[in-house]
């Protein structure tokens, strides 16, 4: 009798403990108190393997390197990968990053194997780059249904790698447009604000309601296993294909609401993930009607100021639904992807001093503006110098790496910037109140953080250039001594006492 009721015990304990969630994003968002983090999409260079990328990116006392203050990580986890490998395979990687002072990644699901991928041509000629069986239940008897692929696929990935990741990016920017739809304003013929985009002009190759499908998905998986993770609209780039996904359920037909699909997109994500290129998305140049032509602002702080005002293009239609923080819950925001060029291509800005300012101001000010992470693409540039194709190439804190010996990289003026910005603000808060003593004038930027430490400098204002000089004075009673550093020297960290009256700044 002993051992009966002994071994029925330990069977009631191993019984799997997987419960639905009875939430969603409509009624909480996790608090995200994690001090900023820098991070930074690594790439791929023949002859590195991960553990090295991560090494010259975080730094590694143990091979003499300082690193560039990358903090954390975006990364891909595709289920044709982890079909092929094993749902294991990348465990001891994350543990390394780990290892070197990296935390709360963000990795980005997509990828079905051939197995698992929707055959439907949605998009006359193109299969989707979905996956298929997503409308199957996604629970069955109280746990993840394996018919249904991608639930699968993701409870796979959360449970075996969880406990790395902060994020979960539900694909790589769904919305890269192929009509030149996207970027248009109501009234427009063709925009995503009044109409549907066909299959045809998103990069998902299948409707939109499919892609919220994947949100809910998602969201009940991640959330069943941990409730503090955040699932994120994809690091998309169009405001308005955020309204798609807010006015619409992940109903098939047409994507109304029913019974069995009550709730609309932003019910199924708690993160506003979104790209943004300032050089080549519209923020360095305005029309101009006295010269019938457009006028071009390239320069780092009209770059800056373009970041910020993505963002509350964003905001503006989050709260046109409700996600305002009264009728539901704010989201979070990061910027999984973004960079200035080094090399100017075309009309294009591209300078080393231009990509170093945005790349140092921007971790002010994304901090300013409760963005938590922004993650760098990408770790080194795509080619060598005189063989690169356009903008994208010359984006990297390292020259390319390709055939280059590991460990014997070549650090760009940027990932020097940043390792410095990253050192001084270590994982101090903003402080808005001590800034707003400063009353800086609009020809300064920058701001206090918690421990007193503050980050000026002299707004450009010059197309093509990133000249700049200010003048400015402390209040009378700040509370701080002023020792300054210069940006570029990592290991004088303890500068040199100056006045409080008229610092000079440059920008």
């Amino acid at each position: 009798m002993f051992k009966f009721t002994f071994l029925f015990t330990l069977l009631i304990i191993a019984l799997p403990t997987f419960a639905q969630v009875n939430f969603t994003a409509n009624d909480q968002v996790p608090g995200y108190d994690t001090p900023f983090l820098l991070g930074a999409n690594p790439g791929y260079y023949p002859g590195w393997d991960d553990e090295a990328l991560a090494d010259i990116l975080a730094g590694n006392p143990q091979f003499g390197l300082r690193g560039v203050g990358v903090r954390t990580q975006r990364v891909p986890l595709p289920d044709e990968f982890l079909e092929q490998w094993g749902v294991d395979i990348r465990v001891d990687e994350f543990e390394y990053y780990e290892s070197v002072g990296m935390k709360e990644h963000v990795v980005f699901l997509e990828g079905p194997s051939d197995d698992h991928r929707d055959p439907v041509e949605h998009c006359a000629g193109n299969e989707s780059l979905l996956f298929k069986n997503m409308y199957e239940p996604i629970w069955v008897n109280g746990t993840v249904n394996p018919n249904n692929f991608y639930a699968k696929y993701v409870h796979d990935v959360v449970t075996n790698y969880g406990q790395f990741i902060k994020t979960y990016e539900v694909f790589n920017e769904p919305d890269f447009d192929y009509s030149g739809n996207g970027y248009k304003e109501v009234g427009q013929a063709g925009n995503w604000f009044e109409n549907i985009p066909d299959p045809c002009d998103i990069k998902i190759q299948a409707p939109i309601y499919q892609y919220i499908r994947m949100l809910r998905i998602t969201y009940e998986v991640v959330k069943s296993e941990d409730p503090d993770a955040f699932v994120a609209i994809g690091g998309i780039g169009y405001s308005s294909f955020l309204d798609l996904v807010l006015r619409h359920t992940d109903n098939p037909q047409q994507g109304i609401v029913n019974g069995v699909y009550p709730l609309k997109g932003g019910a199924y994500f708690d993160m506003m993930s979104f790209h943004s290129y300032p050089h080549n998305n519209g923020s360095l140049r305005y029309w101009n009607n006295d010269i019938g032509d457009f006028s071009y602002t390239r320069h780092s702080d009209a770059a800056i100021e373009g970041i910020i005002d993505h963002k509350n293009e964003f905001a503006e239609v989050l709260s046109n639904y409700g996600y305002d923080g009264s009728t539901f819950p704010e989201k979070e925001y990061i910027i999984t992807e973004t960079n200035l060029p080094r090399v100017a291509f075309d009309e294009y800005i591209g300078s080393d001093e231009a990509q170093s300012n945005y790349l140092t101001k921007m971790q002010v000010v994304c901090r300013e503006h409760g963005i938590k992470q922004i993650h760098i693409y990408q770790a080194a540039e795509s080619e060598v110098d005189g063989s690169m194709y356009d903008s994208f190439d010359a984006m990297g804190f390292f020259k390319n790496l390709d055939n280059v010996d590991q460990y014997q990289q070549v650090e760009l003026e940027c990932g020097l910037a940043t390792a410095v910005m990253t050192k001084q603000l270590k994982e101090y808060q903003f402080d808005p109140e001590l800034t707003a003593q400063l009353n800086l004038p609009d020809e300064i930027g920058g701001g206090v953080f918690s421990n007193g430490r503050t980050v000026l400098w002299a707004k450009t204002n010059e197309d093509q250039s990133e000249e700049a000089q200010a003048s400015y004075s402390f209040p009378a009673n700040w509370a701080y001594q002023l020792y300054r550093m210069d940006w570029n020297d990592f290991e004088e960290m303890n500068g040199q006492q100056i006045g409080l009256d008229n610092v000079s700044l440059t920008g």
